[in-house]
């Protein structure tokens, strides 16, 4: 039988990632949700996928409340989409950068939106079809920039809006887990990885590596942190639901 998945933001970085590793297994199907079906980079993930059938690619806004659900219904009604085996949030928005005190209020209002606002109303569209699953799971893909107890480890990151949308992530999800023991739920941070979203946050990344080299080895090889986040996934189990782990399956600290 076919394992389905559904990935938000499939189309770059650990989504992308996951959904060619995913891809490279037998009998499953991956549904990508992407902003911009018409982006290069969504045509380039459909052009590498040899058989079409496998990869259904479908707009979702994360931004946009009826997105998840108007997703979801042409997968139901288009697709003939019975079940969801394996929900995975990872679409996300790093939108700010300065010291806490200068946060502007809707940059919190707006990763709030993307960052939990849509895992939520994703978890709510797909309820029904992963119930129809024999053995469902819901990962949101965090960061540990969300979690407060290791606020100090981190005291250098300025982007307090995305470290409060995350922690709002982790409250919701871990919720989620309890009303929801038929759902194996889970929470992932892939770490200091080296994504398309990272390099256009960083003004003049690019530059400053030319300049100190040293500065990629804050950064884990994304295939290696999307292999990580695949074993995590897939030992993922209704004894470990609602916890939040890393790649490497370490538990990090809430």
């Amino acid at each position: 039988m076919t394992t389905i998945y559904l990935i938000t933001g499939a189309n770059r970085g650990i989504g992308r990632g996951l959904t060619e590793l995913i891809l490279q297994r037998p009998d499953t199907t991956v549904i990508a949700l992407v902003r911009d079906p018409e982006d290069e980079t969504t045509k380039s993930l459909a052009a590498s996928i040899p058989d079409a059938k496998r990869l259904l690619i479908i707009p979702y806004d994360a931004k946009q409340p009826d997105s998840a659900a108007k997703a979801v219904s042409v997968l139901e009604t288009t697709h003939d989409i019975k079940h969801l085996d394996v929900v995975i949030a990872n679409a996300g928005a790093l939108l700010w950068h300065g010291p806490a005190i200068e946060t502007p209020t809707d940059a919190i209002h707006e990763s709030i939106t993307v960052n939990t606002i849509g895992p939520l109303l994703l978890f709510r569209a797909c309820l029904p079809l992963m119930q129809s699953s024999a053995a469902p799971k819901f990962i949101a893909i965090s960061s540990a920039i969300g979690s407060t107890g290791q606020i100090p480890k981190f005291a250098q990151s300025q982007t307090l809006p995305y470290g409060i949308s995350k922690a709002a992530l982790n409250h919701t999800v871990r919720k989620l887990s309890v009303d929801h023991p038929e759902i194996v739920v889970g929470l992932l941070t892939p770490g200091p990885v080296l994504t398309d979203l990272m390099r256009e946050f960083q003004a003049g990344f690019e530059e400053r590596v030319k300049k100190d080299p040293s500065l990629l080895k804050r950064f884990t090889p994304i295939g290696e942190v999307c292999n990580g986040l695949m074993t995590q996934i897939d030992d993922a189990t209704k004894e470990s639901s609602g916890e939040f782990r890393d790649w490497t399956g370490e538990v990090v600290p809430w």
